[in-house]
């Protein structure tokens, strides 16, 4: 049976590793959600979307019990998408790549703008070759947003084709490059996080028909740019995620990001929008 969304933004700690120049910057104290209540949150989560991600701000790499996390979601027969800097892929071994509910790690090149040079070679090298022996079955990501014509865009770009394809070749998919069996290049823009100034016109967002988040601290929030839950709509250690995403302030919330009713000021200068179609 479809479920009602395609993804649950499931935030296990807002800590991160890393302090990247286009990442928002968080009001809120370092958490990390507990197996248990990751549990509680899953299992209600797992009823109604498709695939789960393990970050909605912070860095999943840096819970301490990803490993068991993870193990929680393979025994509640869930599909998992890991977001990451990957700086950190190493440090719980190469074992935890093959947990049944792991489908995707996608990471983030983006984060390795802001590192020094020899650091960004070594992290780089490190991901090519995690690449090249990850588990079979297991998709590979790679994310690259920025100017094209950016220095670090093309190396990266140049860097990872060298390493993982054959001769240069690759196919074009999409909004981006496969580059073997499993393994992809993707590219955007930076976008721009919501909250911040100024505004745009837009027709609307995807944000409680697509997809919600879900907060370390259990708070409810329509969509994955809602880093500090500014429209939050409930928390799920007070009342049922159904309930709470059920609410006739959830779905008033609904029509007015999609548009159908004025869009929230908080959204005005969110680079995220829904396509035309």
């Amino acid at each position: 049976m479809k479920k009602p969304f395609r993804r649950a933004f499931i935030e296990i700690t807002n800590s991160c590793n890393l302090t990247c120049s286009f990442c928002a910057a968080s009001a809120r104290a370092k958490s990390f959600m507990t197996p248990g209540a990751f549990e509680a949150a899953a299992a209600q989560a797992g009823k109604l979307a498709a695939v789960l991600f393990l970050h909605l701000l912070g860095e999943p790499f840096m819970h301490p019990r990803l490993p068991e996390i993870l193990g929680i979601c393979s025994r509640l027969g869930l599909k998992v998408n890991l977001v990451t800097n990957g700086l950190l892929l190493d440090r719980f071994g190469p074992e935890i790549f093959n947990e049944a509910c792991l489908t995707q790690v996608s990471v983030s090149l983006q984060a390795l703008a802001d590192l020094p040079e020899d650091s960004r070679a070594r992290n780089l090298k490190k991901l090519t070759e995690f690449a090249l022996h990850k588990p079979s079955g297991l998709i590979i990501s790679f994310r690259l947003r920025g100017n094209p014509a950016e220095l670090f865009i093309k190396e990266t770009k140049a860097a990872l084709l060298g390493a993982l394809t054959e001769n240069g070749a690759c196919k074009q998919v999409r909004d981006g490059l496969k580059l073997r069996e499993e393994v992809y290049l993707n590219f955007g823009s930076i976008f721009d996080w919501p909250g911040g100034p100024g505004g745009k016109q837009k027709k609307g967002c995807l944000g409680l028909r697509h997809h919600f988040g879900i907060l370390s601290d259990g708070r409810v929030v329509p969509c994955c740019a809602d880093y500090d839950g500014a429209l939050a709509l409930g928390n799920i250690n007070k009342k049922p995620l159904a309930e709470i995403l059920g609410s006739p302030g959830a779905l008033a919330l609904r029509d007015s990001i999609a548009g159908k009713t004025p869009m929230p000021a908080y959204c005005a200068s969110c680079g995220f929008t829904a396509p035309d179609s």
